[in-house]
């Protein structure tokens, strides 16, 4: 894990096919920040929200953990690609009973993953919610490289 700057996320996804966790955190973002993502056809935005939404809508919630992964995986198939992972807050919900770092660690074995973190990047940790909301999530040890505004 290491921190870089907007200017070298091209590099970055260049390199990103030799590492082990092909997985990027676009962190405290802005508007400012969002306009400046070289979105190009190598990408294909991903909703979260509504993908697992849409997939886990006729599951007994006792089963949501065994498909959240599987449902994603199902939007994330082309190893040349690169996934832009957007709203991405339905993985903080304690009834999916899900580690969202550790989903996207694993995912990101395979394929090439840059996540728009709706949270904030401080002293080497990924935060999302305030301490004492129920979604309240912090993470110090994970793989992936950070890309802050």
């Amino acid at each position: 894990m290491f921190q870089v700057t907007i200017n070298s996320f091209k590099k970055e996804i260049q390199e990103m096919e030799q590492w082990w966790h092909k997985l990027i955190f676009l962190c405290n973002r802005n508007a400012q920040f969002n306009t400046k993502i070289p979105i190009t056809e190598q990408f294909e935005k991903v909703n979260v929200n509504l993908i697992l939404s849409q997939g886990l809508i006729n599951l007994a919630k006792n089963k949501y953990p065994l498909y959240v992964e599987d449902i994603l995986l199902e939007a994330i198939t082309n190893r040349k690609k690169v996934y832009l992972l957007q709203h991405i807050d339905i993985l903080f919900d304690p009834v999916l009973q899900v580690h969202p770092v550790r989903l996207l660690e694993n995912i990101s074995k395979t394929y090439k993953i840059v996540v728009e973190w709706p949270g904030k990047y401080e002293d080497d940790q990924l935060y999302y919610a305030e301490y004492g909301h129920p979604e309240y999530f912090s993470c110090r040890e994970f793989e992936g490289n950070i890309i802050m505004k």
